[in-house]
């Protein structure tokens, strides 16, 4: 089946509004599947740039699932389901901080663009989140990487094990869960400060900052 632009903005429609159906969840399934191979491209040269580079320890491929993509939708009423960046990507991270993630966004950069690939990077902050996006496009198609310092993963893996399957930690749930993101989010300040420094010193010396300020703060 191919979708056209005009068909996957009208689904997208349908998700956000609740009103979908069996076939509209089979269509989307298509559509996913059609960045199966955008995802191979980009996932290959991510490995070939990186192959001779110390100071990374993961990557993680990544296809947004169906659920995802209609909570996103949701949260994002402009938000045109074609124009949606992270359907594909993988998630990297740095055995370091600030200094070594610019540095490797900056490998990753100019591998792309030499290949006809128009790439934009944002520094990602929201909600205490903390990390660098590299959007990489071909065509119609978005591949998002996902740069995070070691700091900035501890960061996000500490809220995914507190929050319960709906999110709503995340994005401001109870009264309880407000207080307990405000605790994360001074964390968070506290895990950007030590991001900065991070080359100064061993990694070993950097894993036990970050070890001080999660008992600091999360234990108050």
């Amino acid at each position: 089946m191919t979708l056209s632009n005009s068909q996957i903005t009208q689904l997208g429609d349908r998700l956000r509004s609740g009103d979908f159906s069996e076939d509209d969840l089979a269509m989307l399934d298509v559509f996913r599947q059609t960045y199966s191979e955008i995802d191979e491209l980009a996932y290959q040269l991510i490995q070939s740039t990186l192959a001779s580079t110390m100071g990374w320890t993961s990557t993680k491929r990544k296809r947004k699932t169906q659920q995802s993509i209609v909570d996103k939708l949701c949260r994002l009423p402009q938000l045109r389901l074609p124009q949606m960046q992270d359907i594909a990507g993988c998630r990297i991270v740095i055995e370091g901080g600030s200094q070594m993630a610019d540095s490797i966004g900056g490998l990753l950069t100019s591998a792309f663009e030499p290949h006809q690939w128009k790439i934009e990077r944002k520094e990602r902050h929201a909600h205490g989140y903390r990390a660098t996006h590299i959007i990489a496009k071909t065509g119609q198609k978005f591949y998002e990487i996902q740069l995070r310092t070691y700091a900035q993963d501890v960061w996000a893996n500490t809220v995914e094990g507190l929050s319960d399957e709906k999110n709503t930690l995340k994005y401001g749930g109870s009264d309880q869960e407000q207080e307990q993101m405000s605790q994360l989010q001074s964390l968070a300040e506290r895990f950007a400060a030590i991001d900065l420094h991070a080359h100064e010193v061993s990694f070993e010396g950097y894993q036990q900052q970050i070890q001080k300020a999660i008992n600091d703060v999360l234990s108050n």
